[in-house]
């Protein structure tokens, strides 16, 4: 079969000829055959024809594209490119799916709609930034996109060419795409520039638009405007702009036709007429030059509203309001003019009319008017209207006009005042948006008029045709040349597509003796007319091939354009070329009081493009561009300047030279291409008149376009895209997923046999015209016989199991039928054999009773009466008995007549069975006899495989076996954890027992304060009761945290006073009670006993301890560590805690904590000033004595807890090491209950270390006993106390020891019910691997493959478990040395102070009486000079690095300006405090202005709000200070009322949590369309079609560096998160980041996918709905609101909607499915869906049921169907209470902040 053959088989869609349709879909009624003469169709209609085609086939119908390819983006991918085809391609976009772009190449065809689109907003400038040409929707800003990134890419000038007739929207079009230029290239600087780009529209419009039948505002010049742009690092700003006009339509000031209007602006100064009354103006309908078209106004358009709009863009621009008002006053006189009446002049005496002249009144009112306005003369206006000068040789001739000639000499003078007019205003314009500055690049936008041809076509029509053939010849060579350049690129072999050429059709207007030529001639003659003018054209024109003679007359003749043929009438060419005017009426206007208008009737006309030009050198690329025509251009400007008349150009050559230039300037410059097509005449919206639209289509060069694209290779496919779709047209061993390319030519060479019908490039497959269509039909083909099978086998399978079900229920009914009749029948035999019986019984019964009552009466007859029952007696039973024997017979019959139908079902039902299960046995024999034999074919020796999957087999054993020891580690394992967790809780035990050696001390102090009262009650004799003792003990415990202030302070007053130290202390110390004195020394030496034997737990040195001999460790210890050592493990702390790890040997902190419950105020004076004074003296004594403690040293209770954890730790790993070489060995049950043995065996040497502990601590009592008294008499009772304390800890190591045995035993009976439970799930896992080994003949390799996976999944489980195990075990490891390490610290600590205290009472000038002094409590205050406040700030926000703030409190720096603002308060400073907050939010703005990293904004961020939230709770206000505590409310701002900050730091607030937020909105962007659209999990890579010859962004690839879009962006947002966790943002605030953050992920996702309709598919929303699922995770994951969530609902449902029947049943359905989505993004979904193969259309009633459902909904109305990406959510900040107390607070040395702040 023929590719011919196949494309028109039975049942293709084709197209055929129409005559009012153009063309019109037909279906193949029966297949073609090669040599047939007719087709027979059936057209859409229903109606059955014939075609006649030729036998060899070439002039079959056009084929219809395959309906993946309809609706494309490109007109140049269809398959077909021909004229139905393309017709109907825009028909479907623009009037079933309402779009009014489509791309044909590199040309943008643009349909006006006739109605608002919300296609230009800024949401829609936004999206198109930075997206190539091609990845979106079709769209003018796409074409502007790319002509700005080549600007920015190459610095190269560059031109968009807006065509098409009137009314088509050019216009417009160029109108938005300069919008969008002035958008994306803004400068900050430069404000002003886009401004006045913009606002030039209105005023061009205003002076150069004029409502016609096409079209209300239609463009009257050709246009084309420059935007100039600067190059600024690297980015393209917008530094200006110029603009050159071309052919001024000045005939419409004079005349227009019916149903037209002249220039807007005479409408809307008339509209305004009441803000100018000095211009004498009335309605527009009374002039002349205004009503001639009947239609002065236009429908929606506000005349007035557009002049004042006109008005103000002309202030922007530069008009000064004396420049406006002469301008108007320059067109009211205009319109004046036109009311100037020119009537009959009689001659002198009589009535008889002078036909030769003319009269206008001296009193005319007009013409008054018209020389106030223009401040000229009016007779002489008057004069030389009525009059004309001829020039003869040497004078001048004065000769009358007549009617018609004064009324053509008015008409002129107003056209030529008007023309000069829009030039004056066009240089004005140049003038502003051109500020003279040197520019890089331009943007040419060209509007000019497109093909015209009308009834009656003149001068204008034949210019503006012109014009056009010249355009479309540039635009012909420029897509060939793109074309080729492809091609080379490609690198595939071409050749040389033929294209049609205008320039025959050129060179008769243009050449010597053309059509222009020979106007100039004849317009040159004194006696030209039209009628010569035609006639010359006829004799020297007819040889040309596009011109063509009338019929009839001469009046005419014909040009063949390259679009249609046209006849342009002569009449009024040569006045029109000519465009005279009287020189006298001109210089009457020169010499005008008016400087406007004097300066606007001087002005030359000079084609300003060729002028810019030559000012400006054009580059291209940085090269210098040469013009052809440069040199004609210099002589023609040297000519120009000649003033002679004789030298005048006519309008024809001026618009040649003009047309010159700009096509000069197009061809130095990259062009694209805007073709504007009219829908319909009536401006109806979305209507479709084909007829039209085919013309203009051939008109503008699109057709051409799809013609050079069809003469080479106009479908193009990448290699991936084409072997994703049609990979299934190969058979799977010419496959290799590993090379596409290899694989695609497998593809093409299997099913195109023609080589000329494709071509293999670089990255793309090329296939001639109708190709791609043919492998569609190929591939139809194949899937519908693929999926015949699919349903024919599903069909079958469902067909049958409903057999067997309907089988089966029917089996079950008959069962229970049967049975219930039988047992029916049953029962009605028993109940009448029962009957039987009870009637004989009951008959019986009265028998005998009437006999016994007669048988004495009837006696007589009793014999007879004997005779005749026994009789019927004999007749019942014998009766009887044959029913009986008749019952049994058929009873008989009937159970084996049932009994043979039984039996033979059932044998019916097994045979049936068993051919099922025989045939599904055969199948299976079958297919293994296939499948050996086909491994036999295709695999040779298959011994050798066999041997090796033995072998294999054997491997797996082996693994098996590997894997039953893993599997038996894994119990040790769980066993080993479980261990390592009980060690944990041993650790936790430690931490308990310190807390209860905590409580034991407050039991001793309990009972230290008991001892003190009873000896109190008898030593004290200053009166001091037990209540004062408890009243300053609380005061103590209160005054805990200040202690150190106090002891500074004290040391101070110490060195100040020590001139007269000795006089203070003997007056002090005769007012003291030596015994009270010694007494509160005791208990003090007590207290520290008992703290130094506890912190002996924590020592971190054990061989310095161990060193030491056995002996007391309780006398005045001296540590050998100095201050350096103690400090130095401190330096690196720099958080909030600083205030804490900040170590002073002189303060010790943990000393203060623990004895100033033992010390009055007045024994702290006594022994500070004694520790002061005595401490050299003492110190030599102090030594010998520590010498001979530390002889007697012994390790305590901690140290034996240390060295006991250690050995068990030591145990424990031996254990484990033991259990795993046992559990290796399959005897781990062994080892397990040795380990049992061991610690049984531990538990009984414990106890006898117990009984050998009490012999020690009786030894020590011994010692202690034996202990000299006489080196020391003082040291006695201290002695007596530490033996005491050393009982107390004795019976602690008891306590502790039986708890260690208590625990012991539990952790017995839980390891012994762990082994259990581990032998369990031992048996339970090894009787799974010997069942699997045991099955291993009938197991595949992929079941011990996944059991294989399985065990070792559950090994690395255990594995990870036993390293968190370990890593908790170090973390406890650290932890216990970070105690032993403070431990050591503290006992350093105690020791000094012992040494001082001892120093202190061994004093012997200590004096009596001692002072009280109230403790010193920390402020919280930061001190600062006024003068420092600048480095203060600059330390604190410009040099705080990120990784400094991570070490610090949340909001630290927050809280130092904080304790300012109180020191600024205490001081009542209202001056520092304004400065100290006005400073710190300027560098905040400062921050927020200039560009800093993301880090740097969460911190300030998280600064401001704390700032916040600190000024409210500390600013006297009710709903803040609730929750303070009693400090907190004295730290209350006293003299300042900052509410007017509060408010600024919250607009602060506000403003960097905007700027971090856009600043991560930058960041994100690029990964959203990725990671939301362009990411496909289920890999099935696809491409949108339509998308030839556009560069992708490199963004949009799914994956970078192997890492799912979807990652990167979860991965970004995690990031984001750590970040704002490290630097303390509160999850409230995060959450609303994160929430407008998905804001932004679906706005920008959303917006992409209205933009492009190719991904519009059910594909797309199940990839959008696991995407953002893995989104929703993560925020479910990080524990946030679902609120967060709430941003993502229209994406969400957007997904849903693309999944969702599409149905007129489910429109319901969808109206409740969408309730976040507005109508227009239903409905832009809706039409730009993409159709599967086998969806059912979306049908028009559909669309309209779901637009009623959908406007009846209660919700805003909004036509935009794009989500703004720059809305932000209000930042909500709430206020949080802070426990944090102000006096903990120290400075870290590292912020250098020391110099400049000092803590109160």
């Amino acid at each position: 079969m023929s590719s011919e053959e196949m494309l028109y088989a039975k049942g293709s869609k084709i197209w055929i000829p129409h005559a009012e349709q153009v063309w019109e879909s037909a279906t193949l009624e029966e297949s073609y055959r090669k040599g047939a003469a007719l087709l027979k169709v059936q057209t859409e209609s229903g109606a059955l024809k014939e075609i006649k085609v030729k036998p060899n086939g070439s002039d079959l119908p056009p084929l219809r594209n395959p309906a993946i390819l309809v609706g494309q983006n490109d007109l140049t991918t269809l398959s077909y490119l021909h004229e139905p085809g393309v017709l109907y391609n825009l028909r479907v976009r623009f009037c079933e799916r309402q779009i009014i772009y489509t791309y044909c190449g590199i040309i943008l065809v643009a349909f006006n709609p006739y109605a608002d689109l919300p296609l230009y907003g800024p949401n829609i400038i936004r999206a198109y930034r930075g997206h190539a040409m091609g990845e979106l929707e079709p769209h003018i800003f796409a074409l502007a996109e790319e002509a700005y990134t080549k600007l920015e890419r190459e610095n190269c000038n560059l031109s968009i060419i807006v065509s098409g007739e009137s009314g088509a929207g050019k216009t417009v079009s160029a109108k938005y795409a300069m919008r969008y230029f002035a958008a994306v290239g803004g400068s900050e600087s430069e404000t002003q520039v886009e401004r006045k780009v913009l606002a030039s529209s209105p005023i061009m419009e205003a002076f150069g638009n004029a409502k016609t039948t096409r079209n209300d505002n239609s463009s009257r010049f050709g246009k084309f405007t420059k935007l100039l742009f600067r190059n600024h690092m690297g980015v393209m700003y917008l530094q200006g702009a110029t603009m050159h006009t071309y052919l001024l339509e000045k005939s419409r000031v004079v005349y227009q036709a019916q149903g037209e209007r002249n220039y807007h602006i005479f409408y809307q100064l008339c509209a305004a007429r009441a803000k100018y009354p000095e211009l004498v103006l009335e309605h527009q309908d009374k002039y002349q030059f205004l009503n001639m078209g009947g239609a002065s106004d236009i429908d929606r358009i506000s005349d007035a509203d557009q002049f004042n709009e006109t008005v103000q863009a002309m202030t922007v621009l530069g008009f000064s309001i004396q420049q406006i008002a002469d301008i108007v006053k320059i067109l009211a006189g205009i319109l004046h003019l036109g009311n100037i009446e020119v009537s009959k002049k009689y001659k002198d005496g009589n009535e008889e009319e002078d036909t030769e002249s003319s009269e206008i009144f001296q009193n005319n009112m007009h013409l008054q008017v018209t020389g106030d306005l223009l401040k000229i003369n009016a007779d002489d206006l008057r004069r030389w209207l009525l009059m004309r000068k001829i020039e003869s040789v040497n004078e001048y001739v004065l000769i009358p006009n007549n009617i018609e000639m004064a009324m053509a000499a008015r008409d002129a003078l107003a056209k030529h005042i008007y023309a000069k007019l829009f030039q004056y205003i066009v240089g004005v314009l140049n003038k502003s948006l051109n500020n003279g500055s040197k520019q890089c690049s331009f943007i040419g936008v060209l509007d000019i008029y497109g093909f015209e041809t009308f009834e009656v076509n003149s001068f204008e029509q034949f210019c503006i045709n012109y014009a056009n053939e010249k355009l479309q010849q540039q635009f012909n060579q420029h897509v060939f040349k793109l074309e080729q350049e492809e091609y080379l690129k490609e690198g595939i072999t071409w050749t040389m597509i033929d294209f049609y050429d205008n320039q025959p059709c050129i060179d008769l207007i243009e050449t010597r003796l053309g059509v222009l030529d020979l106007l100039d001639e004849e317009c040159r003659m004194p006696k030209g007319s039209d009628e010569s003018w035609a006639g010359k054209l006829i004799d020297k024109c007819i040889k040309f091939p596009h011109f063509e003679k009338p019929r009839f007359g001469t009046t005419s003749f014909f040009i063949k354009h390259f679009s249609d043929t046209v006849e342009y009438d002569v009449n009024g060419f040569l006045e029109k070329n000519r465009d005279t005017v009287s020189k006298e009426l001109t210089n009457v206007m020169a010499q005008s009081n008016m400087s406007l208008c004097k300066q606007v009737m001087v002005l030359e006309e000079v084609d300003t493009l060729s002028t810019d030009a030559n000012k400006n050198t054009t580059t291209l690329g940085g090269r210098v561009v040469i013009s052809a025509n440069r040199k004609q251009q210099l002589n023609e400007t040297r000519r120009r300047v000649v003033p002679s008349k004789q030298h005048k150009k006519t309008v024809g050559s001026q618009f040649q030279e003009s047309l010159a230039s700009l096509i000069s300037t197009l061809h130095a410059t990259t062009p694209h291409y805007v073709r504007c097509i009219k829908p319909n005449d009536d401006k109806i919206a979305f209507k479709w008149e084909t007829a039209k639209i085919i013309q203009q289509l051939r008109a503008c060069g699109v057709l051409e376009t799809v013609r050079i694209s069809a003469a080479g290779f106009p479908s193009r496919w990448l290699y991936p895209d084409f072997y994703m779709r049609y990979q299934l047209l190969a058979h799977r061993n010419q496959i290799d997923k590993n090379d596409m390319k290899q694989s695609c030519r497998n593809i093409v060479l299997k099913w195109i046999q023609d080589e000329d019908k494709y071509r293999f490039g670089n990255t793309q497959i090329f296939f001639r015209a109708g190709q791609v269509a043919y492998l569609e039909q190929v591939r139809a083909n194949l899937r519908k016989k693929y999926i015949t099978i699919v349903q024919s086998v599903v069909r079958r399978f469902i067909k049958r199991r409903r057999y067997l079900k309907l089988q089966a229920i029917i089996s079950g009914v008959q069962r229970h039928a049967r049975g219930y009749l039988a047992r029916a029948r049953a029962q009605k035999m028993r109940e009448v054999r029962a009957a039987l019986i009870l009637s004989k019984y009951a008959r019986g019964w009265l028998c005998r009773r009437r006999y016994l009552r007669l048988c004495h009466s009837v006696a007589g007859i009793q014999q007879y009466a004997r005779g005749m029952l026994a009789r019927t007696r004999f007749f019942a039973m014998r009766d009887y008995y044959r029913a009986v024997q008749i019952q049994r017979f058929v009873r008989g019959v009937l159970a084996r007549r049932t009994y043979q139908k039984r039996r033979r079902q059932i044998i019916i039902c097994q045979a049936a069975v068993r051919r099922f299960l025989a045939r599904r046995k055969f199948k299976r024999m079958k297919a293994e006899a296939k499948t050996i034999t086909h491994m036999e074919n295709k695999y040779m020796g298959l011994e050798n495989k066999i041997i090796s999957m033995q072998q294999r087999i054997d491997e797996l054993n082996r693994d098996n076996s590997h894997l039953k020891h893993k599997t038996s580690e894994i119990s040790v394992l769980k066993m080993k954890l479980e261990m390592k967790k009980n060690l944990e809780f041993e650790f936790k035990n430690i931490k308990a027992a310190c807390l209860d050696k905590d409580k034991l001390i407050e039991a001793l102090n309990k009972q230290l304060e008991s001892e003190r009262d009873e000896k109190m009650q008898l030593l004290e004799e200053n009166g001091h009761s037990q209540e004062d003792w408890c009243s300053q003990k609380q005061m103590w415990c209160m005054e805990n945290e200040e202690l150190r202030r106090q002891i500074d302070s004290m040391i101070e007053m110490a060195k100040n006073s020590e001139g007269n130290q000795k006089d203070r202390e003997e007056r002090l110390l005769a007012e003291i009670d030596n015994k009270e004195l010694n007494e509160a020394y005791q208990r003090a030496i007590k207290d520290k006993e008992v703290i130094e034997n506890e912190n002996y737990a924590l020592k971190e040195e054990l061989s310095r301890i161990q060193q030491h001999s056995n002996g007391l460790g309780s006398f005045g210890m001296h540590h050998a560590r100095s201050a350096s050592n103690a400090s130095s493990q401190n330096d690196e702390d720099i958080g909030y805690g600083s205030a804490k790890n900040t170590l002073d040997i002189n303060r010790p902190p943990d000393l203060i904590n623990k004895s100033d419950s033992f010390f009055d105020s007045t024994s702290i004076v006594v022994k500070l000033r004694s520790i002061l004074e005595e401490e050299k003296q003492k110190h030599k004594y102090l030594q010998e004595q520590y010498v001979k403690l530390a002889s007697r040293n012994k390790p305590t209770e901690d140290s034996f807890r240390v060295s006991e954890l250690e050995v068990e730790n030591e145990k424990l790993r031996s254990d484990y090491d033991q259990l795993r070489t046992s559990i290796k060995h399959g005897v781990e049950i062994n080892e397990l209950n040795a380990q049992h043995a061991a610690l049984q065996e531990e538990v009984r040497r414990r106890r006898e270390e117990c009984i050998q502990l009490k012999a020690v601590l009786l030894q020590q009592s011994q010692t202690l006993r034996s202990f000299d008294p006489a080196n020391d008499s003082g040291n006695v009772n201290e002695l007596m106390e530490a033996f005491q304390s050393q009982k107390l800890v004795n019976r602690q190591l008891e306590s502790e020891l039986k708890a260690i045995t208590e625990e012991h035993n539990s952790k017995l009976v839980e390891m012994t019910q762990a082994i259990e439970r581990l032998n369990s799930e031992k048996g339970d896992l090894q009787e799974v691997l010997f069942k699997s080994i045991d099955e291993f003949d009938q197991a595949n390799v992929d079941t011990l493959k996944q059991n294989d996976r399985y065990l070792r999944l559950e090994l690395k489980k255990a594995i990870t478990q036993y390293l968190l195990v370990q890593e908790e075990l170090k973390l406890a490891n650290a932890k216990l040395s970070a105690y032993r390490q403070d431990g050591g610290k503290l006992e350093n600590k105690l020791e000094e102070e012992m040494i001082r205290n001892k120093a202190a009472n061994n004093s012997n000038d200590l004096g009596a009486n001692v002072a009280k002094q109230k403790t010193q409590n920390p402020l919280g205050l930061m001190k600062f000079h006024n003068s420092d406040l600048d480095k203060i700030l600059q330390r604190l926000l410009s040099n705080l690095t990120p990784r400094t703030v991570v070490g610090l409190l949340p909001g630290f720096p927050a809280y130092l300006i904080f304790m300012c603002i109180r020191y600024t308060d205490l001081t009542n400073a209202d001056e520092d405090v304004r400065e100290l907050l006005s400073k710190f939010v300027m560098q905040i703005k400062k921050m927020h202005r200039t560009p800093h990293p993301i880090e740097n904004r969460v911190i300030w961020l998280v600064n401001s709000i704390t700032l916040l939230n600190l000024l409210k709770q500390y600013g006297d206000v009710e709903e803040y200070v609730k929750f303070n505590t009693e400090k907190q409310n004295q730290q209350q701002l006293k003299n300042f009322n900052l509410f007017e900050y509060r408010r600024v730091i919250l607009d602060l607030i506000v403003n960097l949590y905007q700027a971090l937020v856009m600043q991560i909105q930058g960041l994100l962007d690029p990964k959203i369309v990725p990671a939301i659209l362009n990411n496909d999990e289920i890999q099935r890579t696809r491409h949108p079609h339509g998308m030839r010859n556009r560069s992708m962004d490199a963004t949009s690839s799914p994956e970078h560096g192997n890492i799912p879009a979807w990652k990167q962006l979860i991965g970004q947002l995690e990031h984001f998160y750590k970040q704002f966790q490290h630097f303390g943002l509160d999850a409230v605030y995060a959450e609303q980041i994160f929430s407008q953050l998905l804001y932004f992920v679906c706005a920008v996702a959303l917006n992409c996918l209205m933009l492009r309709g190719d991904i519009c598919m059910w594909e797309t929303g199940m990839i959008i709905r696991y995407n953002l699922g893995c989104i929703e995770d993560w925020v479910r994951d990080k524990r946030m609101s679902n609120d967060v969530l709430t941003p993502l609902a229209p994406l969400n449902q957007v997904s849903q909607l693309l999944q969702s029947r599409k149905s007129e049943e489910d429109v319901q359905t969808i109206c409740d499915l969408c309730t976040s989505l507005n109508t227009a993004q239903v409905l832009k979904v809706m039409k730009s869906y993409k159709l599967d193969d086998y969806e059912s259309e979306i049908t028009n009633v559909f669309l309209d049921k779901l637009t009623e459902k959908l406007n009846a909904r209660q919700m805003p109305k909004s036509d935009e169907f794009t989500m703004d990406q720059k809305f932000i959510h209000p930042f909500k900040v709430v206020f949080k209470y802070s426990d944090i107390k102000l006096e903990e607070i120290e400075l870290p040395s590292h912020l250098n902040l020391d110099e400049f702040l000092t803590k109160i």
